[in-house]
């Protein structure tokens, strides 16, 4: 019965329902963060953002690659219910005794005098850290219940939201700010406790063996320590040497690269346990075509939304966060172009690397790229700031890049996953003129935005049903048939 229900789950039903979900997460910072700033200001988002990039490394440290680990095993075998509920024990047990280490360690990392302003603001923060744990989002992933969790984070979104309008009124309120960016996992951690007594067993007595998983988790913990220097490193040095105001910009820049970064990024984190579940049962035809449409699918979003995001990125800054965020404009266009690398990156790395096993090789990619950040933000950032930093981190997505496609290339063919990049980037360059062609009919920025979004959108997929793409011909054929059985 198990391995039944689970082939009922579609993909396509998967990335809709976690779609939703990730959009959802998306939209709660569009909306808080123009409201936040505004009241908060760049020093008040600077001191938050300083303190929870501080806090993501002892998150790191307590997760310890354990997520990407138990999804990737997880899912092959999740129709054995014996297997898997040994398993789910072996992993959760795991991760219980790397919080309470990282939690040691934190309480003698907060008596350090430099953080002295932020100790209340990383305590804070640091609540995530237990939540993540005791949640087991990978119980769920590996499962395939997206439905649930969407559900689930679409309710303590909206909880979150209410709170902040009733908690933030003034620039002292930052620990409020702080503590709402918690308390949605919080909600969802306790929920997932609950629901996960449908899947495992928590009270059998089964003998548990741990040794046969550090290694690999290790492995994958060094791949995310890495990953996490050059995606968080940029944040922590920009504040040790420029101050939280430049911290504060720099972060409306990266918000703006986030939410596109974040959406495309839930198509591979949707698919890996699939991927994985026909690797392990050797069913390596319909692997490789998952492999081939889920590139092509988002090289179709990544490409044009890196471009739209360079032509209308100060707009964004401006409408969302406001004049005194306008100095993070060329940052948050640089930035726009890591979102075509991070795609590809993302689909090396956990869609051909991670599900054969090859923990080393994504681990030594990330390095390079985190070794990279460190030496490109050192020199950089005392150059050029809030600039200095972007292009550090776009540069090292692209070191990443570099080496993760030597090792991919050990595995598969490389050339057939990019045949429709040409197609996805003539479609939308001219994205360009048109925002040249809206800025001389309007003056309003917000009619800017509307306009230029709208013409760039529906020229875009026009051109693609023009020249009969085919994953957009199978989106319309399926609407259609839908349509005539209504």
């Amino acid at each position: 019965m198990e391995k039944k229900s689970m082939r009922q789950k579609s993909i396509t039903f998967n990335l809709i329902a976690n779609g939703i979900k990730t959009l959802m997460s998306v939209l709660f910072p569009l909306i808080t963060f123009p409201y936040a700033s505004r009241i908060l200001g760049s020093a008040g988002i600077g001191k938050v953002s300083y303190a929870s990039s501080i806090i993501s490394y002892f998150a790191l440290l307590a997760s310890l690659g354990i997520s990407t680990y138990a999804v990737r095993e997880g899912a092959r075998i999740r129709d054995d219910r014996e297997k898997f509920n040994k398993f789910s024990r072996e992993i959760l047990n795991i991760n219980l005794f790397t919080t309470i280490i990282s939690y040691s360690l934190l309480i003698i990392f907060l008596k350090l005098p430099i953080l002295h302003g932020y100790k209340t603001l990383m305590v804070i923060s640091s609540a995530g850290i237990v939540f993540t744990t005791i949640g087991m989002e990978w119980l769920f992933i590996i499962k395939e219940e997206y439905a649930y969790i969407t559900k689930r984070a679409v309710l303590f979104q909206f909880v979150s939201l209410i709170l902040l309008f009733m908690l933030v009124r003034s620039k002292d309120d930052y620990y409020w700010y702080a503590a709402l960016t918690v308390i949605s996992s919080g909600g969802s951690a306790i929920l997932n406790l609950w629901h996960s007594r449908k899947f495992v067993d928590w009270r059998n007595r089964q003998v548990l063996e741990y040794k046969k998983h550090l290694k690999p988790i290790i492995l994958i913990f060094g791949t995310s320590l890495a990953s996490s220097i050059y995606m968080t490193m940029d944040t922590t040095m920009l504040g040790a040497m420029k101050g939280d105001s430049a911290v504060g910009i720099y972060t409306a820049a990266v918000k703006i690269n986030s939410v596109v970064s974040t959406l495309i990024g839930t198509i591979s984190s949707t698919i890996l346990p699939r991927v994985s579940y026909y690797i392990g049962n050797g069913l390596k035809k319909e692997y490789e075509k998952l492999l081939k449409s889920s590139m092509d699918v988002l090289l179709m979003i990544s490409v044009p939304a890196s471009i739209g995001m360079i032509c209308t990125s100060d707009i964004l800054i401006l409408l969302f966060s406001g004049k005194e965020f306008l100095a993070g404009t060329l940052a948050a266009k640089i930035l726009s172009a890591k979102v075509i690398v991070g795609a590809i990156n993302r689909v090396l790395a956990y869609q051909i690397c991670t599900p054969y096993k090859k923990d080393k090789e994504v681990l030594i990619s990330t390095s390079s790229g985190a070794v990279f950040n460190l030496v490109a933000n050192a020199v950089l950032i005392p150059l050029a700031g809030v600039t200095g930093a972007s292009i550090a981190t776009l540069l090292s997505e692209t070191v990443v890049f570099l080496v993760l496609t030597k090792h991919a290339g050990n595995i598969m063919g490389m050339k057939s996953l990019y045949t429709r990049l040409p197609v996805y980037l003539g479609a939308s360059i001219w994205f360009f003129a048109a925002r040249w062609g809206v800025n001389r009919l309007f003056q309003d920025q917000i009619v800017r935005l509307i306009v230029t979004m709208a013409v760039c959108l529906c020229g875009y997929f026009l051109i693609l049903l023009l020249i009969r793409d085919p994953y957009i011909n199978e989106y319309k054929n399926k609407l259609f048939s839908k349509l005539k059985r209504r």
